[in-house]
């Protein structure tokens, strides 16, 4: 049994924070969180001194077998990733604990997802969504991946008038997919301005996710501007994906939007982090950051659902440091720090309908914690200062006390 006494608890449900608290772990189980509580004898007990406790971070928008480097190919399978080590190390050094998948190659996710809640992994826990269900000709498949014919083999799911959706969808759900992954957009962004691929019709998109909601499966749908994101709420989104990509032009995020995300309770994962960083790479095309600010602005302010995901595994975006990152520019948003840490952790959690196993320091939970050496809730940067990461009661990363 291990025993953390006197932290500062931020506990991931978005409630004050409490100082001088205790937190046991027993097992891979949080037994027990709040104040004056004993610890049981013969635990091992860490004094942290009043440094800050709370969940471990999640990342909800991430491609394990992504590559941040142009000279691989844009998505490969777990054997020639070495089991995405790279990314799962990075992430758990970051204090990332959890990570949903937002299109890898399967049937290998799904096998790395069985494995790793197995205990065979070093990793985060994962949420799998499979691959990529994509309108034929379209993105990301002849777009960003070339064509590539072992992508197309391991990631992709091409659709077009013949396509039996049910049945395409039925096998996903046989496999074990926690969510289904739609692309609703139409745009290729590496050839902007005339960047109009094949896109998935608005009948095609309700079929996908009408399939989908009858297994019982949520879907989470990729929107390159809010267009996108308007039809993907009316096709039955759960989530969706981006909000403002680069090299887009329909930017406002209006009154109707508003309106239908909120009403739907359609969570939006904006991935600021990505578009912030790529912005200005398409040639001749307008800055779009300031748009997506704008926009992720105005959903805070009216209520919106507000996931917090980077699309790590995209090229030059820093693998787990990624999510600091974006926790970082939702409080330029709007949120203020207790709300941003709460959005990656007990929010995330809900969002991804696992709020029963992780997400926040509460008794019955997973023991999946970060331990920092000072406060994010006076300055959101601190979330980075990581000393300890534990994931399911076992200590991953260690700065406290070997030190």
């Amino acid at each position: 049994m291990l025993v953390f006494k006197n932290a500062f608890l931020i506990d991931g449900t978005g409630a004050a924070p409490l100082p001088n608290a205790t937190v046991i772990i027993s097992g891979k189980t949080i037994d027990a969180a709040g104040q004056n509580i004993k610890p049981p004898e013969n635990a091992q007990v860490i004094d942290l001194k009043g440094k800050p406790l709370l969940p471990g971070f999640s990342d909800a928008h991430t491609h394990f077998g992504g590559s941040p480097l142009l000279e691989r190919p844009g998505s490969v399978s777990r054997f020639t990733s070495y089991d995405y080590a790279e990314h799962c190390e990075a992430a758990l050094s970051w204090g990332v604990t959890a990570m949903r998948s937002a299109g890898d190659f399967t049937p290998d996710i799904i096998e790395f997802r069985d494995e790793v809640n197995a205990g065979k992994h070093r990793s985060p826990r994962v949420l799998a969504c499979g691959p990529f269900l994509q309108a034929k000709g379209g993105h990301p498949l002849s777009t960003v991946y070339f064509d590539d014919p072992v992508i197309a083999k391991g990631s992709i799911v091409s659709i077009d008038e013949k396509t039996d959706i049910d049945a395409e969808v039925g096998k996903l759900a046989d496999l074990g997919v926690d969510w289904i992954k739609v692309m609703a957009g139409r745009k290729n962004k590496l050839k902007y301005p005339d960047d109009e691929v094949p896109g998935l019709t608005e009948k095609q998109l309700r079929l996908i996710t009408d399939a989908a909601h009858k297994r019982g499966l949520p879907v989470m749908m990729h929107a390159d501007d809010v267009g996108d994101l308007v039809r993907a709420v009316k096709a039955g989104a759960d989530t969706v994906e981006h909000t403002i990509n680069v090299a887009t032009s329909d930017h406002e995020m209006t009154d109707e939007a508003l309106r239908l995300l909120i009403d739907n309770k359609v969570w939006v994962v904006p991935t600021m982090t990505a578009t912030k960083l790529h912005d200005g790479s398409a040639a001749e095309a307008p800055l779009v950051w300031p748009a997506l600010l704008t926009a992720v602005r105005r959903m805070i302010q009216a209520g919106v659902r507000i996931g917090v995901g980077c699309d790590s595994g995209i090229p030059f975006l820093p693998r787990g440091e990624c999510i600091h990152i974006e926790t970082e520019l939702l409080t330029e948003a709007g949120y203020t720090p207790l709300q941003a840490v709460t959005a990656v952790t007990g929010k995330n959690a809900e969002m991804l309908r696992s709020n029963d196993v992780f997400g926040t320091v509460t008794p019955g939970k997973a023991a999946d914690i970060a331990v920092l050496g000072s406060n994010p809730l006076e300055d959101i940067r601190n979330t980075r200062d990581i000393l300890m990461v534990l994931r399911d009661g076992a200590v991953v990363i260690d700065k406290l006390l070997s030190v």
